[in-house]
């Protein structure tokens, strides 16, 4: 199988060759290895053409202490040190309302733009899964307005919060839709939802505001004929279910924090899972043995219905190369399919 083949099988649950893989590492891990990881790479390749690794991988590291601000499209400003690779809002764009009515959303892609993305994905290497970019709706919001302003907007029901988010929702089913004639495999959102034992809002206060909301993008995506590819960090054990309800093919939920098994009891062969291997602790500070254990768990977990899975472990700075090279032979050793171990 191609990777795209590999992909697409896992996806619609028609009997993969093994589970695909799909990477993801830091800046500062390779500020920390180097070469050798670079070197693992190769010899581990994932099934996405490492497109989520080659931005980071080029990244030049700066002064560890030296303080970086900068202000993004939307008119935030942010900051964070030279060492590392997020930051902390600053100044939002919108500290209150009062300048909303006079407030300008930077241009959507231009079709000069939006021709050069298609191009690229028409050019891809036919084997390897395409991704393009959906844009989030909730964490956006939060950095415009602030995360505590807009959680009380949230809980205030604001006219201006739906306002800006069904603004934020035209604006990238306008990119979406630009995009779409390139026929990316997958469109992908990341809206981080969940702290780490409850979601940000009720389950109530999330279907009544976000879910129809997400449906809109999720139909223009899959009317397109794309897969549906969601990836949200924390706690969203309550409303799973409602994403795949809403057109979510892919989703990438942090499942450890939640129990492994009791999301597998829940959602186990009814929406692909891409992992996210526990990176509190098991990637960072865990035995060889441990991390193992980690990988078959998820794989005999999500991946024994004829697919259902993607393997994925974040890898920061703070992860020992000797743990980068246990997590990636596991994904080799245990992901073959038959699962006859399982």
């Amino acid at each position: 199988m191609t990777s795209r083949e590999r992909m697409r099988a896992a996806i619609e649950f028609k009997g993969p060759d093994r589970v695909p893989k799909d990477h993801y590492i830091f800046p500062g891990a390779f500020w920390r290895h180097g070469r050798k990881l670079l070197d693992l790479l190769e010899e581990h390749p994932d099934d996405t053409g490492n497109q989520n690794i080659k931005a980071n991988m080029n990244k030049e590291p700066t002064d560890p202490n030296e303080v970086i601000e900068w202000r993004d499209a939307w008119g935030t400003l942010w900051y964070r040190l030279g060492g590392y690779t997020s930051g902390e809002i600053k100044e939002p764009a919108l500290p209150t309302w009062d300048k909303w009515g006079d407030y300008e959303f930077p241009a959507t892609v231009s079709d000069e733009g939006a021709a050069k993305a298609c191009e690229s994905i028409e050019a891809r290497h036919p084997e390897f899964f395409v991704k393009g970019g959906g844009g989030s709706i909730f964490q956006l919001a939060q950095h415009m307005r602030g995360p505590a302003n807009f959680l009380m907007d949230l809980a205030e029901d604001r006219q201006e919060a739906h306002e800006l988010v069904d603004r934020l929702v035209e604006h990238h089913i306008e990119n979406i839709k630009k995009v779409l004639p390139g026929k990316p495999d997958c469109i992908a959102f990341g809206d981080d939802l969940g702290a780490q034992n409850a979601l940000l809002m009720s389950p109530d206060m999330w279907r009544r505001f976000y879910k129809p909301r997400y449906k809109r993008m999720f139909d223009v995506v899959r009317d397109g004929g794309a897969y549906v590819w969601f990836h949200t960090d924390g706690w969203i054990f309550e409303i799973m279910e409602d994403l795949i309800e809403i057109g979510v093919q892919i989703l990438n939920p942090q499942h450890t924090i939640m129990g492994n098994k009791r999301v597998a009891d829940l959602i186990g062969g009814k929406v692909c899972i891409r992992t996210d291997i526990d990176r509190q602790y098991i990637i960072p500070r865990g035995t060889r043995e441990e991390i193992t254990e980690a990988v078959k768990e998820v794989i005999a977990l999500f991946g024994n219905f004829n697919g259902g899975l993607i393997l994925h472990g974040e890898v920061g700075p703070d992860v020992p190369f000797e743990n980068i090279v246990a997590l990636y032979e596991a994904y080799r050793d245990w992901g073959t399919y038959p699962l006859d171990w399982v």
